[in-house]
């Protein structure tokens, strides 16, 4: 039976610094492998040795990934408890040591324009709508040397979506205002970046969020999910998340 009490939703929530910081673990884990397939996926567009900040790091784990496959990471989070444990994630990880800036990306950004190859977020710029979302995307741009890339929860995926419906109802959803993207295409090209892709990966994560209402249901989705042919058009849009990319004219 789905898990329902009216408990209020948290959509309106506003980003928190303290919030965010609390939804991280304090134990730290060594980072030894690259095992996120989103990280995989940074990779695959980036090359070694590139400069990546991270805007909105949160428990840098990518990040620390990305530092394995050679990337020379910098990181940027409006949290500076979440800037000191990804220190310490790096530190443990025998990384080299990240530059990190306490900033807040809706603000001017404290780096001259081109001051990295690529500016990234993974989980962050979906908490704005679209019109507060582009002067944030322009600041990106104007410090990056080779281009943006953005990750967020995708607005076609039906059953990310229903998760996050069914934990908003039962008021356990803990990440305030997310607003799931089709595309932030028009958002990039307005930042003058071009040649802009965009796709969908992770298809098996959509159903996660099912797992905190309903085990049983997650079970049954993730068991037909894995049965479905890989040239199934359902996987063709139904990732968890929307990777855009933009490069710059100079790039």
């Amino acid at each position: 039976m789905l898990l329902r009490r009216s408990a209020g939703r948290q959509i309106e929530r506003p980003n928190s610094p303290a919030e965010w910081s609390a939804l991280y673990p304090d134990r730290l884990e060594s980072v030894s492998q690259i095992r996120s397939p989103i990280a995989r996926t940074l990779i695959e567009l980036t090359g070694s040795g590139d400069v990546m900040l991270e805007t909105g790091c949160g428990n840098a784990l990518l990040s620390a990934e990305l530092a394995l496959a050679g990337r020379v990471i910098e990181l940027c989070d409006f949290s500076q408890e979440i800037l000191d444990r990804a220190a310490g994630l790096f530190l443990r990880s025998s990384l080299p040591p990240p530059r990190l800036t306490l900033a807040d990306i809706t603000q001017p950004l404290p780096w001259d324009d081109g001051a990295v190859d690529w500016v990234w977020s993974s989980g962050v710029l979906e908490h704005w709508t679209d019109e507060e979302l582009a002067p944030v995307v322009k600041e990106m741009a104007r410090i990056s040397r080779k281009g943006v890339i953005s990750l967020v929860p995708n607005a076609r995926s039906v059953f990310y979506r229903l998760g996050k419906h069914l934990m908003e109802d039962a008021g356990i959803w803990p990440y305030g205002r997310e607003l799931p993207k089709a595309t932030l295409a028009p958002i990039f090209q307005d930042a003058g970046l071009h040649s802009l892709r965009e796709f969908t990966i992770v298809p098996e994560m959509g159903a996660l969020l099912l797992r905190k209402t309903d085990p049983g249901v997650y079970a049954l989705v993730s068991d037909w999910w894995r049965e479905l042919p890989s040239g199934d058009p359902l996987l063709s849009d139904q990732g968890y998340l929307l990777v855009t990319i933009g490069l710059k004219s100079s790039a």
